[in-house]
């Protein structure tokens, strides 16, 4: 707490000096006014030397005038006191300097702009919209204001205004909002899907494919409705076009793919699109996918080959889980005892291991989320690669 009164304390002395000594020069003329400022500057000076800063803050704070001389001393304060977590008496000093009618428009602004951040902060986010929407219209604080609404519509979850207000964005900022725009839809899409409208969630979809064919995201999403639909060719189309999309995402559709595959008899043709997966530079688990299919056809020495050549370059806990496993069926006596041992102790280690890895911030988990817990960016958390991941 002392971090950040000192630095409040370091604002508020020298300008409550000079409102002392303005007020001892009206105390002249006015001495009513005069003696009341110069009472509440010994006040806060008491409750410094009896180590009340709090109130010491206060206390100067309602003796600071509010002028051209003092307003950046006033939008400091709220913003050490927003930092601090202690948002009303942010917003009551921003409140403050809007409602003085002297002070120029620039500083008015400026102050809505101070609020609405008070606002956010407290989570009031109907108020803060409003300030923000006002803010719009002033170009200095457009895209600050465009971007902050946005967030504000995430949080509410109204996917359409934050669509809405993204093209806004976009039409002023050299930044692409195309993969943003399009989770709004993958939003409105899933929202849909669980509420059992399936045209608004296939709708949804495409807009998002049309926004962003890239959005790995949304070929998910078509893939699973055609599935739940029993549209097995349609889920195959949607679930490979994955691969060009980002092909680090493939894991996640795999077993629906093997089933929508093995349910229109395409087992061949599944086998040779996955090897031309990993011929790509898919993860270990299109590998395990190719292994499985082999094991499955009698070839358990071909699959084991093949992870064994694959772990050569590219050497992973997973792939090595399941060159164990191949071998603990060929195996007996105490080579198999040994090798149950290992495999124990492969899968200990993976339990414990993140899955996915945010590209942005670093946050990592065993959830894929679309946007990150974290640092709230979309699509930036993928499987992770290497010896511990993919």
């Amino acid at each position: 707490m002392l971090d950040f009164l000192l630095p409040a304390l370091f604002l508020l002395l020298p300008l409550a000096v000079w409102s002392g000594y303005k007020a001892g020069r009206k105390s002249s003329k006015k001495n009513s006014s005069g003696s009341r400022l110069s009472k509440g500057y010994i006040t806060g000076l008491n409750y410094l030397l009896n180590e009340e800063p709090d109130k010491a803050i206060d206390a100067f704070i309602e003796l600071l005038q509010v002028d051209n001389e003092t307003v950046e001393t006033h939008l400091a304060l709220g913003n050490l006191f927003r930092r601090r977590g202690e948002v009303d008496r942010a917003i009551r000093i921003h409140q403050n300097l809007i409602a003085r009618p002297a002070l120029t428009g620039d500083v008015r602004k400026l102050s809505l702009l101070e609020l609405a951040h008070d606002y956010m902060a407290a989570g009031l986010f109907d108020r803060a919209e409003s300030l923000f929407t006002e803010l719009v219209k002033e170009k200095e604080y457009r895209l600050d204001s465009l971007n902050h609404l946005v967030t504000i519509y995430q949080q509410i979850k109204d996917w359409n205004k934050a669509i809405d207000t993204s093209h806004q964005i976009a039409q002023i900022s050299d930044v692409s909002q195309a993969s943003k725009i399009a989770h709004y839809h993958c939003e409105i899409a899933d929202d849909a899907r669980i509420s059992g409208n399936l045209k608004v969630a296939h709708d949804a979809l495409k807009k998002a494919l049309i926004i962003n064919k890239r959005s790995v995201r949304a070929s998910i999403l078509q893939g699973q409705l055609y599935q739940q639909a029993g549209k097995n060719k349609e889920a195959i189309k949607s679930y490979r076009r994955i691969r060009h999309q980002d092909i680090a995402y493939l894991p996640e559709v795999l077993n629906d793919l093997m089933i929508c595959y093995r349910l229109t008899g395409g087992d061949t043709d599944l086998l040779k699109y996955l090897k031309e997966c990993l011929e790509q530079g898919a993860g270990v688990s299109v590998l395990l996918a190719v292994s499985e299919l082999l094991s499955a056809s009698s070839n358990e020495k071909t699959a084991a080959t093949i992870i064994t050549d694959y772990l050569r370059d590219r050497p992973s806990l997973k792939g090595l889980e399941q060159l164990i496993q191949i071998h603990i069926h060929r195996a007996s006596g105490a080579a198999k005892d040994n090798l149950l041992l290992l495999h124990d102790l492969v899968i200990k280690l993976l339990e414990k291991k993140p899955v996915y890895c945010c590209e942005e911030c670093g946050y990592s988990g065993k959830t894929l989320f679309w946007q990150c817990p974290s640092c709230k960016d979309w699509g930036k958390i993928k499987p992770i690669f290497g010896i511990e991941g993919e």
